[in-house]
């Protein structure tokens, strides 16, 4: 299970689609689970679960179920899907007592169809709060996105901050860092290959060795509701996720 956060805008709903897209051409079935307010994994992808039932609707109602809220995107990609409607659940969250960490948790442990997948993957807010704690608290592993901006490092910082919090109350101690990805860099700017080079300083052992560099080509493929390798038959751009992908999994193993 794989979980992916950091701040805001540096691409991670566009990672977690192109990562799911290239999983399934492996052969392998994957759960993308949209826990982000914003719901753009849903949006990008343009689906709906039949019966109107969402990630918002597993947080709030006690008979819903992880199950209940599955869509069909492909044969090998499955969607719970969110709706901007959730962004009032941070408030919600915070008026539980005992449960508000781990609500997730305890639905997730009832998952009956949950060994059909190889791999899940959360797409989570760009945040350090409730929501942010429940999809920890059920990963396996977090993966980290950073972008080529004077804030790259806010976003590590933060992340080891929620990572010691988890372990002060016992969360999830099995977590672990998969790595640190860098995303919409730019080959040509001196700007970029100094962030980059201050990253590998600190993070050298945590850091992918690749680097996913900005196009317009995953501009277009999320455009059209797909990931890239739906988008663009082979070629650099579908490469770099392939690359990502065997790196995860050598890191897996």
């Amino acid at each position: 299970m794989l979980y992916i956060n950091t701040k805001g805008g540096v691409g991670k709903t566009t990672t977690s689609i192109n990562l799911c897209g290239v999983i399934a051409s492996q052969g392998h079935k994957v759960l993308l689970v949209d826990n982000d307010p914003t719901s753009g994994s849903t949006q990008i992808l343009n689906i709906e679960n039949e019966q109107g039932l969402t990630l918002y609707d597993l947080y709030r109602n006690s008979k819903i179920t992880f199950d209940d809220c599955i869509t069909k995107y492909n044969d090998y990609i499955d969607v719970i899907t969110n709706v901007i409607g959730s962004a009032n659940l941070e408030i919600e969250l915070s008026h539980k007592r005992n449960t508000k960490e781990t609500m997730l948790k305890s639905k997730f442990e009832k998952f009956e169809n949950k060994t059909d997948y190889d791999y899940i993957i959360i797409d989570n807010a760009p945040s350090t709060g409730l929501i942010s704690l429940n999809a920890l608290a059920i990963s396996d592993y977090y993966l980290m996105v950073i972008d080529n901006s004077p804030l790259a490092m806010q976003g590590l910082v933060l992340m080891e901050g929620m990572i010691a919090e988890m372990k002060d109350i016992s969360l999830n101690d099995n977590l672990k860092l998969l790595g640190i990805l860098r995303n919409n860099f730019d080959k040509t700017t001196l700007f970029s290959k100094k962030i980059s080079q201050i990253v590998e300083k600190r993070f050298q052992q945590d850091l992918f060795k690749t680097i996913i560099y900005n196009s317009v080509k995953y501009v277009e493929a999320i455009t059209v509701h797909k990931p890239i390798n739906y988008y663009v038959k082979g070629g650099k751009y579908v490469d770099a996720y392939k690359d990502l992908y065997y790196e995860i999994i050598s890191r897996i193993k």
